[in-house]
């Protein structure tokens, strides 16, 4: 009997023993557990001014987010409209988003910044009129632009970690265009381009549309007249001339309303379906907002400093 409990002993102690070592090994061994603990993180802080997640992420990036503004008071203001057209991934049009004072004033501090817009191709930024044929302009943050990001960044429900990023604007002039792209471009389960909203701040032209060939168009039904105010339900003449355009959904520009999509999912992935092009507009002038918000999980951007930086 004595014999018999002295040898369970030391089975169990071996048994721990090697339990241990085995939990070292697949640590060491960067097993999934890591995962886990990195996950822990979500819901915990990382320290004042930490970035956090992708250590690899520019400073540029980082300045270029925006702080929300505590105390910030802003006018209140009601959508016209806010209808769901997808829900994975989530694609909304709003109506209303901007008033048509805002409008204006979004075209007036825009005017005096526009450049040409540029691509980024290989690491290396340049003009390139057949990508994408545009000026664009980044917005003076005063007050009505505040309240315009705090407005995205609400529209979208409290998310840790998430930031609009300052806003830019988008003239085009007729044959102005942005060829197929995504605005996800590079994206992990910590750090990426999360969700956009185009906006449409001035529409005085023909064409000029964002099409989105990968979404399915609504069902014909009762709402199908509801939504061709919003989109363009008939391609024949366009098909015509480029038998693409048929495929997916065509957003028409009008002023003050905006999409809103979501480029990635949680983990970390793009939707193939934010595949976008804003098509060559055939008349007139097309003013755009872009309106990007930028996951990157661990920053806390706390310190008085860095507070002060964002509000100039």
């Amino acid at each position: 009997m004595h014999s018999s409990a002295g040898s369970s002993s030391l089975s169990f102690s071996s048994l721990i023993q090697y339990a241990f070592f085995a939990i070292v090994v697949y640590v060491l061994a960067g097993a999934p557990l890591s995962g886990l603990v990195s996950e822990s993180y979500l819901g915990g802080s990382l320290g004042s001014g930490s970035r956090g997640g992708d250590d690899s992420v520019a400073q540029e990036k980082i300045d270029s987010l925006v702080v929300p503004e505590y105390g910030l008071e802003c006018a209140e203001h009601a959508y016209k409209g806010v209808h769901v057209l997808s829900r994975e991934p989530l694609v909304v049009y709003i109506e209303g988003f901007l008033s048509e004072g805002e409008t204006k004033h979004v075209v007036s501090l825009s005017e005096p910044h526009f450049t040409p817009s540029t691509v980024w191709t290989a690491g290396q930024e340049k003009l390139d009129v057949k990508v994408r044929h545009s000026e664009k302009a980044q917005l003076p943050r005063d007050q009505s632009v505040k309240c315009i990001e705090d407005r995205a960044r609400r529209f979208q429900g409290w998310r840790p970690y998430v930031f609009i990023e300052k806003l830019w604007s988008q003239r085009y002039g007729t044959g102005g265009h942005y060829t197929y792209h995504y605005d996800w471009a590079t994206s992990t389960r910590t750090s990426g381009r999360i969700s956009s909203f185009m906006v449409y701040v001035e529409a005085n032209c023909t064409g000029g549309g964002t099409h989105f060939p990968r979404l399915q168009h609504p069902t014909p039904g009762s709402d199908k007249h509801e939504w061709c105010r919003f989109i363009e339900c008939d391609t024949a003449q366009d098909n015509a001339v480029d038998p693409g355009l048929s495929e997916g959904i065509i957003f028409k520009p009008v002023a003050g309303n905006a999409v809103y999509w979501e480029n990635m999912r949680s983990d970390g992935s793009g939707y193939p379906e934010s595949w976008h092009a804003g098509l060559p507009v055939k008349s007139g002038t097309k003013i755009g907002l872009n309106i990007w918000s930028w996951l990157q999980v661990g920053y806390e951007p706390n310190s008085d400093s860095e507070k002060g930086a964002e509000q100039e």
